[in-house]
């Protein structure tokens, strides 16, 4: 009798942490399903937190003013459809799609301990100085002191240190630099106002959504071919960047969308990085014992067998990223744009090529990096295809125009 009740008693736990469990799916399912929903869950405190660092004057900028108002103008709060390690929550404005992100924190003090333990910071014009070093360092973009000024946008109130911390949190994130300062290229997207480490950015329509085992079923080639030809002219820009060309580490078909001028830009700049940059950080020298060791995602490094360190400069390129991650894919349950589609045997080859280019196709001192002559010879052969494609598509619906037209 004793052990029918310890059964008993056992089996009724179980079946309450079932419940449980099953009840958390729910409410997490829901939540994603239903975005209004889910940012009530999730990110109105990050909101709430934002409002009340404003209100105690320990965050200043203008998208603080824009949405803890009284008058606030946003409305439409929701989670974002994607993305959700970067953007805390959209709203919309007038129309227009905000997208609200928090600044990565960073461990690079701004201050400093004098004899007495006390903590000083620097004044607003040393703290001017700070930033144009720190964007020569990290950017190599020289600003004059009027550009600074611009960039800290004046919202800093004199002798705030805290102000002056969320601020620098900002300078130090990389997505947010790189909207500001490329924002006349319109790659990413635009950056709209701050908040203390929070920032607002245009939200992006996604051209294509994440890749699955779906899409060999679906009859959208020519669209998928045309993305394919817009995320390489999107690449041939980067490579012309001034004062240097721009490098993608991550590159994901579902982060590629429009904003209101219809461009094509990339969701997040956090691994994007300027040349020089990118090969100071894959060649500093640290231990290795096989290549693996000293990529960054998917920038590829090269461990010197000798010396067992990373000593050498990024081996690929955005084209050699694109044509293994975008074209190709990662196999079955995740395809490339050109799953399912049919291919020449010379387009074929030129894919195999831009993923692992001969040595005469290959950029000099970087063995996977295919070179702009193959480039542009891959991007004339998708050209021609979805030529093709999109005239076979149309001449397929013109029957059935015409019987529309006659009354069938």
């Amino acid at each position: 009798m004793l052990t029918a009740l310890r059964r008993k008693i056992r089996f009724g736990m179980q079946r309450t942490v079932l419940i449980a469990v099953l009840l958390a799916v729910g409410i997490f399912s829901y939540a994603f399903l239903n975005l209004k929903f889910c940012f009530k869950l999730m990110s109105h405190r990050s909101l709430n937190l934002m409002c009340q660092k404003f209100e105690k004057h320990e965050y200043s900028g203008s998208l603080c003013e824009e949405l803890c108002g009284s008058q606030s103008s946003f409305d439409n709060f929701q989670c974002p459809l994607n993305d959700m390690k970067t953007i805390l929550f959209t709203a919309e404005k007038n129309g227009d799609l905000y997208a609200v992100k928090l600044a990565r924190h960073n461990d690079d003090e701004l201050s400093w301990t004098n004899n007495k333990g006390e903590s000083i910071y620097p004044k607003i014009e040393e703290f001017h100085e700070i930033v144009k070093l720190h964007i020569i360092l990290a950017y190599n973009v020289t600003l004059d002191d009027n550009m600074i000024r611009a960039l800290v946008n004046q919202e800093i109130a004199d002798d705030n240190s805290q102000q002056m911390v969320s601020f620098w949190r900002l300078f130090k994130d990389n997505n947010y630099m790189m909207g500001k300062l490329f924002d006349e290229e319109s790659i990413f997207p635009a950056v709209l106002g701050s908040c203390g480490p929070y920032y607002a950015t245009e939200g992006l329509q996604i051209v294509q959504s994440n890749p699955s085992i779906m899409q060999y079923l679906a009859s959208n080639r020519v669209q998928r071919l045309k993305h394919a030809l817009n995320i390489m002219e999107y690449i041939f820009r980067l490579d012309e960047m001034k004062p240097e060309p721009l490098k993608m580490c991550k590159m994901q078909v579902n982060r590629f969308g429009t904003a209101s001028e219809r461009r094509l830009k990339y969701q997040s700049a956090e691994h994007v990085y300027v040349e020089s940059q990118l090969d100071k950080r894959l060649s500093r020298g640290i231990k290795c014992h096989a290549h693996q060791d000293c990529h960054f995602h998917s920038c590829r490094g090269l461990c010197d067998e000798e010396k067992q360190a990373c000593t050498h400069i990024q081996q690929n390129n955005n084209f050699q990223i694109f044509c293994e991650h975008i074209l190709l894919g990662g196999g079955t349950f995740q395809p490339g744009l050109l799953s399912g589609v049919r291919l020449s045997k010379a387009l074929q080859q030129l894919v195999r090529m831009c993923v692992q280019p001969p040595k005469e196709h290959q950029v000099p001192g970087r063995q996977w990096a295919p070179n702009t002559q193959l480039a542009l010879r891959l991007y004339n052969e998708l050209k021609q295809l979805h030529q093709v494609a999109a005239a076979a598509s149309a001449g397929s619906e013109v029957p059935d125009e015409g019987l529309a037209r006659r009354g069938v």
